[in-house]
């Protein structure tokens, strides 16, 4: 009977001896490893797995195990996953100076990626929206351009033309008007769209050097400039659409699709909605122009988001060769290609069949103002941001019950009650 245990025994402990070896042997064998991304974007599932054929291309057998988590309940999900110690290797983040990024380079959950990444194929205005402290916090993967878009068939039925400045945009205005056409389509009840129209004509007046000294103190928002400014978008209310205040962006969305406006105030994803709606619908784009000649006009860029990764993570290494491709020409191409929209990389080569996302790629790369005051601004830092503000405030304006310039007096009083520069 003893004999028979010892045999038994001997037999297990043989076949764990193969089992251990055999699965040393594979890892040693595939070197495989699998490295956890969450992200709130579910149209990138493709991109993940054309990259991952891209690096084991290149001998790196790296499994990318992409996760989607609804946008609203992913920076909750993703904050107490970190907390936890079950992070993900691999993470979207939104833009600085954004809280909830900010939050979790504070909190120590972020790596830094200086020095570890090749930066070298973005423009400055890119990386500044995932900078802070002098470090750079992550791998920007997309940019948006805001400006007006219009109906290139409306246009070349009246022999209209894209306007240098906002002079020539009143006349194209006047002239449409005239021949019974709804020069703009403006969602007045989104108020958040009210806020990005502000901040894309900023841009090119006031403009972004003045912006700039905005942001160091050297002049305020009580500035005449910014009053003017709002008085010009007040008095551009009367080439809007009737009741304005009513319709939203799916209603603008619909009307420019369907060729009710020959113009909006909106950003390049815009366009993926207008070709549902109407795949017949051919329109452009145009920087919203400065005020006179002597003005350069520049567009509102900004980042869409980064990938960051987990300072605990368990495969830093293979994250790391990740996020190293995502900085790479090829990967900008991939992103472009798959996703139609317009990659973060300053020198990817875009689909050719899509010449709006190519003429915004070449605006961002060109002339996107250096200084801003909407999202990733300084003015987003504290409470109230000048998003806030304006939102409200731009719907007060045009239901007139404020002015002009009582709109340029909520935008200061609310900025510098935080903004220090201001509160000289």
């Amino acid at each position: 009977m003893k004999k028979l245990v010892i045999i038994v025994l001997s037999l297990l402990i043989l076949v764990g001896s193969f089992t251990f070896a055999g699965g040393k042997q594979e890892k040693a064998t595939t070197g495989q490893v699998t490295v956890k991304f969450w992200g709130w974007r579910a149209q990138d599932e493709a991109v993940w797995k054309k990259v991952q054929a891209a690096l084991q291309a290149q001998g790196k057998n790296i499994v990318i195990d992409y996760s989607t988590i609804k946008p609203t309940e992913y920076d909750s999900k993703l904050s107490l996953s970190l907390q936890g110690g079950t992070g993900p290797d691999l993470f979207l983040t939104r833009r600085l100076p954004g809280k909830r990024t900010q939050g979790l380079i504070d909190a120590g959950y972020i790596q830094a990626l200086d020095g570890i990444v090749d930066f070298s194929h973005f423009t400055p205005t890119t990386l500044g929206f995932i900078q802070s402290g002098g470090k750079t916090w992550g791998v920007p993967f997309a940019n948006q351009i805001v400006g007006i878009f219009y109906n290139k068939d409306i246009f070349d039925k009246y022999g209209l033309t894209e306007p240098a400045t906002w002079g020539e945009l009143l006349d194209i205005c006047k002239k449409l008007k005239s021949n019974g056409v709804t020069p703009f389509m403006v969602p007045g009840k989104s108020a958040w769209a009210l806020a990005m129209q502000h901040a894309m004509v900023g841009v090119s007046f006031p403009g972004e050097e003045w912006i700039g000294k905005v942001i160091r103190g050297e002049t305020n928002f009580m500035d005449p400039k910014f009053i003017e400014l709002n008085r010009m978008l007040n008095d551009l209310k009367v080439y809007y659409q009737k009741d304005f205040m009513a319709n939203d962006t799916t209603d603008m969305s619909a009307g420019f699709a369907m060729g009710q406006a020959a113009m909006v105030f909106y950003g390049i994803w815009g366009g993926t909605r207008w070709k549902e709606l109407n795949p017949d619908f051919h329109y452009g784009y145009f920087p919203v122009p400065p005020k006179t000649a002597k003005e350069k006009p520049h567009v509102y860029v900004y980042m869409d988001g980064s990938y960051g990764l987990n300072k605990a993570s368990k495969n830093k290494e293979a994250a790391i060769e990740i996020l190293k491709f995502t900085a790479t020409p090829e990967y900008g191409k991939i992103f472009s290609e798959t996703t139609g929209e317009m990659t973060a990389l300053k020198d990817a080569e875009l689909p050719k069949d899509n010449p709006i996302l190519l003429e915004g790629y070449k605006y961002a790369n060109t002339i996107a103002s250096k200084y801003i005051y909407w999202v990733g601004s300084p003015f987003q830092k504290g409470n109230p941001t000048v998003y806030e503000i304006l939102r409200e405030g731009m719907q007060a304006m045009y239901l007139d019950k404020i002015t002009p310039e009582e709109l340029a007096k909520r935008v200061q009083d609310g900025i510098s009650s935080w903004y220090k520069p201001l509160q000289k």
